[in-house]
């Protein structure tokens, strides 16, 4: 038995040698390594809230053996495995804010056992936390896009004018409003007067500015509210010069009338989409001469007639009238 052991011994560390070589080269062949990028959960208590979070994304470096090396690499594509780190800080202990930092180990990671888990960056995840209080804000209408043309919005009502809403401490105190989400306005006219109100949901955060900074923070509102838009035609205005002005009197007029200036320049305003269509042809400008007998002159006020929803801007001027007889200017000649 002894001789068993102790035969050829050269021969069976060498083999001996090999084996663990084989061994070794085959462990080598099937481990596999994964670089990747993960998503990253922090999870607060009821009562706090995240204000600010470094990082929403961590990069891990893993190895295992290659077959679940591929399964966790498929899963993270998928979004099955990612980070989440559960804070179980009291908001008794937040009079404002807390800034946090915190460091992922695998056991925040829902990995196979048979993953080793060599790194992660950025090591270290800085968030700051804020107590939640509830405050009441002005709701502010946002839009987006512009009425169709010829049209604006003259009038906003909304309601409520105020929200109740959740946020960190520190944020709500520093603002006493609101947005509503965009509301798209592009290519409306008087006719959506009809379709309201319409109901609007409210933006999931409030702006507040620090320095030179604008801030986003994060508040939750259960709310949403209705709104009415008063939208009216565009309202423009238009100069129309060298009109004639006309002479209106009776058919049997015995007299003859001269003027001093034959035209006269009009200011007008109304509807821009009529305006832009409305031509000098559509505006008569004329003086009544019925009741005025020679010798003259007189000063007449010039009136006109205008287009539906058409309105003088400025009050037309006076016209010198010469009025003559008739017979006598044949005779003079």
């Amino acid at each position: 038995m002894k001789k068993l052991f102790t035969a050829n011994i050269p021969t069976k560390l060498m083999a001996l040698v090999m084996a663990v070589a084989l061994w070794l080269y085959a462990i080598n062949r099937h481990t596999g390594d994964l670089t990747a990028t993960v998503g990253l959960t922090v999870v607060v208590p009821e009562g706090i809230t995240i204000v600010e979070q470094s990082t929403g994304e961590i990069t891990v470096h893993l190895q295992g053996p290659q077959n679940v090396i591929d399964t966790v690499d498929t899963m993270i594509k998928d979004r099955k495995i990612e980070a989440k780190y559960v804070i179980k800080e009291s908001p008794d202990l937040i009079e404002d804010q807390l800034k946090q930092s915190i460091f992922i180990m695998r056991e925040q990671l829902d990995l196979p056992p048979a993953v080793k888990l060599v790194s992660v960056y950025p090591k270290q995840i800085d968030v700051v936390l804020g107590k939640l209080q509830k405050k009441k804000l002005k709701v502010v209408l946002q839009k987006k896009g512009e009425p169709a043309v010829g049209y604006s919005v003259a009038n906003e009502f909304i309601f409520p004018g105020e929200v109740e809403v959740t946020g960190s401490l520190n944020a709500l105190k520093e603002t006493s409003f609101i947005n509503t989400l965009p509301v798209d306005i592009g290519g409306i006219s008087g006719e959506q007067n009809r379709t309201f109100p319409w109901r609007i949901e409210i933006d999931q955060k409030v702006t507040i500015k620090r320095g030179d900074k604008t801030v986003s923070l994060p508040v939750v509102c259960k709310e949403d509210v209705r709104i009415w838009l008063q939208i009216v035609e565009q309202q423009d205005t238009r100069i129309f010069g060298k009109i004639k002005i006309k002479v209106v009197c009776p058919a049997e007029y015995p007299y003859l009338i001269k003027m001093q200036d034959e035209f006269a320049e009009v200011r007008v305003k109304g509807p821009k989409l009529l305006l832009d269509k409305l031509n000098a042809d559509d505006i008569i400008l004329y003086i009544d001469a019925t009741a005025l007998k020679p010798p003259g002159p007189y000063k007449q006020p010039i009136k006109s007639i205008l287009p539906k929803n058409i309105e003088l801007v400025d009050k037309l001027p006076e016209v010198h009238v010469d009025i003559r007889e008739a017979m006598r200017s044949m005779e003079a000649r």
